[in-house]
């Protein structure tokens, strides 16, 4: 191979993102309406729990006091996994100011989730259980990793699909925390 097809194999796979028919993260039997009001709550590792209210296309968390990072996740998704490192350092950098979430697209796996975690060694939150499809359908998520950027007031700021920089990620939470 030479260098360009070598490259252009390399920008493939860093910019892809996981998909499969066999676990396909929307269900195609169940969907939700744009125009649906939605109420769920996310459950977090520590038992800790996020109310998100759907209204009119419009997000409401019970918690506004930081912008919020909702990363998309699977344990087979190999850009899921390399993204990690990342994350952790902007979890780091903006901890007093932005919360990211990592929202696990899988079922009745739960031990596995938490090994993937501390094999990964991830700094940052993250959710299990059913209201995590639920949400992942609300958003329209087709793909992982796909991440959702909302400002403090509940508005989408941005959507990323596949792997992202983190400086690209780094200059837009920067914009939404100001």
């Amino acid at each position: 191979m030479n260098i360009k097809n070598l490259l252009f194999v390399f920008v493939l796979i860093f910019f892809s993102a996981c998909s499969s028919e066999k676990e396909n993260v929307q269900e195609e039997s169940a969907s939700i309406s744009q125009s649906e009001n939605i109420h769920f709550t996310l459950n977090f590792l520590d038992g800790k729990k996020l109310l998100v209210k759907y209204n009119d296309q419009k997000f409401d968390f019970d918690d506004n006091s930081k912008a919020k990072l909702f990363v998309f996740f699977t344990t087979w998704c190999v850009p899921c996994k390399a993204q990690i490192p990342h994350l952790n350092n902007l979890y780091k950098k903006y901890q007093d100011q932005l919360e990211i979430i990592a929202v696990f697209l899988e079922e009745n796996k739960d031990q596995e989730i938490l090994d993937f975690i501390q094999e990964n060694k991830m700094a940052f939150l993250a959710t299990l259980g059913e209201n995590n499809l639920v949400f992942s359908k609300v958003l329209n998520i087709n793909s992982v990793p796909t991440m959702v950027l909302f400002n403090t007031k509940g508005e989408k700021a941005r959507e990323y699909l596949g792997m992202i920089p983190e400086e690209m990620l780094d200059i837009d939470i920067q914009k939404v925390i100001m």
